[in-house]
């Protein structure tokens, strides 16, 4: 049976996994919309995390926290968290592009920090909280 720190870093583990899958998808998708169809960083942002919002769902519920509640009762939580996370997200990018100016590229990955950090935390808590039987 694992400790619940061992559990921690297990989900943190995997969060990161699917976190990097997401990235690359994501950043791939926000960098493709920005380069050949001059999308402005937010908007090629939003369209990017659209993306991977589904994969994301999915092998966070089934694999990252092994979650045996209904779809119907997570994925409205999943939808607010995100959104909450998404919006600071963009925060950070809109502040980091007027700071970084030439260089929007990197202002991604600053939101993309920011978006994880709430994103696992309120996921872990909220929306995928451990029942009894997976204690």
């Amino acid at each position: 049976m694992a400790t619940p720190l061992t559990q921690l870093v297990f989900q943190m583990l995997r969060f990161g996994t699917v976190g990097v899958l997401n990235t690359a998808v994501g950043l791939t998708a926000i960098y493709a919309f920005m380069y050949f169809l001059h999308a402005d960083p937010v908007s090629a942002n939003i369209l990017g995390y659209l993306v991977g919002f589904s994969i994301s769902f999915w092998l966070n519920k089934l694999w990252t926290f092994e979650s045996k509640h209904k779809v119907s009762d997570v994925l409205p939580r999943y939808i607010g968290v995100i959104a909450v996370a998404f919006l600071a997200n963009l925060a950070v990018v809109s502040v980091a592009t007027g700071y970084f100016g030439r260089n929007p590229y990197l202002s991604q990955i600053f939101g993309v920090i920011a978006y994880t950090i709430l994103s696992f935390t309120w996921c872990r808590i909220y929306v995928f909280p451990q029942t009894s039987s997976q204690a």
